[in-house]
């Protein structure tokens, strides 16, 4: 193998590192003018990569509502003997989570909420414009849980009960 301080070369003539890479690689491999395949793998990498963001990022946002419900299912679990002596069990998971979910909201999203204490005391009515996702909601409840100790109950259309998830 080469050195730091050595060209890399092939024969008499001096390479870049690049160059080099895919000298090595094919000799490795036995394949000539491995540098077209991987010039086509990146020209192919840079064309699906729309495609790749679009479907996963989404995923990542499904596979964080599960890992959700499974860390719920799991809590109580673990302390279902706890349940026997204690009524509220669930704050602690619900303060977990909730910070989870605005941890994440704040991160990904720069979700902020504003205007929380303006939320009376007592019974109150917050109206979502009709294009709220459903995440929007969860950051919402969440941040709502940590500042107020509060929780938010959802109305809705039965057409969306009948949803899977």
């Amino acid at each position: 193998m080469i050195g730091g301080n050595e060209s890399c070369t092939a024969g008499p003539i001096p390479m870049s590192y690049l160059t080099c890479l895919t000298y090595i690689l094919g000799e490795w491999t036995g394949v000539e003018h491995i540098e077209d395949y991987l010039s086509y793998a990146v020209y192919l990498l840079w064309v699906l990569f729309p495609l790749a963001v679009v479907f996963l990022l989404p995923g990542v946002l499904v596979i964080l509502f599960y890992t959700s419900i499974l860390f719920l299912h799991i809590y109580k679990r673990k302390n279902e003997l706890k349940e026997a002596y204690s009524n509220d069990f669930w704050d602690g998971a619900k303060q977990m989570l909730a910070t989870l979910w605005d941890g994440h909201g704040r991160i990904w999203h720069g979700y902020e909420l504003h205007g929380i204490e303006n939320i009376p005391e007592g019974p109150g009515l917050i109206v979502f414009y009709h294009g709220a996702t459903p995440t929007d909601y969860v950051y919402f409840m969440a941040r709502l849980l940590i500042e107020r100790k509060r929780y938010c109950q959802a109305v809705a259309d039965h057409f969306v009960f009948r949803l899977p998830g």
